[in-house]
């Protein structure tokens, strides 16, 4: 099962036509629900403290019979970390996040954070922002992800350093260098071909991969 999850952030309209697709499992996170509606998708289930869901739009929902799981507004996650958790224990085997990058930077900053949680560990899960995505490598793990020539590709160590780390199809290659944590030495690298792959032997290593603007 594949679960889309719209969190209330500021999202890029076009983003979601590219990632939503039938079948998909829709999960609203409060008043990420709205903006769903807004695209024209109807949410299958919509979870948080239902503080930023406006009534207009928790009454379309209910008409629709999605599933609301209301939790208390003294809680302590955030209405996406609700989702998250929820997606996983309903058996979710892929995660696509939309609306999580845009508005508030301690919003932004804990949203991609929240892919280091345990309970998310070996299950796919990406944020996914207009151009731009981002997944989290634990170590041991790899990916490849198609792109074109000249997309950028960053390598972020998170919670200390990425030991281990090996590129092919980057301008800058690495063969099992360590990045530090803390260090900008992973940012801005290309792609040198239409695919890259990447690797770690030890850490929590972010990739992001975004395409630049047409000129």
């Amino acid at each position: 099962m594949r679960a889309i999850i719209i969190a209330g952030g500021k999202a890029q309209n076009e983003a979601w036509q590219r990632w939503v697709r039938g079948g998909d499992w829709i999960i609203g996170a409060d008043g990420g629900a709205a903006q769903a509606l807004a695209w024209g998708l109807a949410p299958d289930l919509v979870i948080g403290d239902m503080d930023s869901l406006p009534e207009q739009a928790r009454a379309i929902l209910e008409r629709q019979g999605c599933r609301l799981i209301e939790h208390p507004r003294a809680k302590d996650e955030t209405d996406l970390e609700l989702a998250l958790a929820h997606a996983v224990q309903e058996g979710a085997q892929e995660i696509v996040v939309l609306g999580a990058l845009g508005g508030r930077l301690d919003h932004l900053l804990a949203n991609v954070l929240l892919l280091a949680l345990p309970s998310l560990a070996g299950v796919p899960v990406r944020i996914v922002e207009g151009d731009q995505q981002a997944l989290l490598l634990r170590g041991g793990e790899a990916v490849e992800m198609d792109g074109a020539e000249g997309d950028l590709v960053s390598l972020i160590p998170l919670g200390g350093d990425a030991c281990g780390v090996s590129t092919r199809g980057l301008v800058w290659g690495l063969d099992g260098d360590t990045l530090e944590f803390g260090s900008s030495r992973g940012v801005s690298n290309e792609m040198a071909s239409g695919r890259f792959r990447v690797e770690v032997g030890e850490g929590l290593l972010l990739v992001v991969h975004s395409q630049p603007p047409a000129q």
